[in-house]
């Protein structure tokens, strides 16, 4: 958790500094860090998804026996 509010830190002092033109980088550069705390709940939640749609079907594979 400390780490995805580091890259969250990260980002809005990315976008301050790229809003104060110190850096000219690409905007996709600096909302890269959100873009990877996003990729990695998306994961975690997929995973998740998955996890509970597995023991639903275990369950009910349990019963019809």
């Amino acid at each position: 958790m400390t780490k995805i509010l580091y890259l969250m830190v990260l980002t809005i002092v990315l976008i301050v500094l790229k809003l104060t033109d110190v850096i000219a980088w690409s905007w996709w550069l600096v909302l890269l860090p959100a873009i990877i705390s996003f990729s990695i709940y998306a994961l975690i939640l997929v995973m998740k998804l998955v996890m509970v749609m597995i023991a639903v079907v275990a369950v009910k594979k349990r019963k019809e026996l």
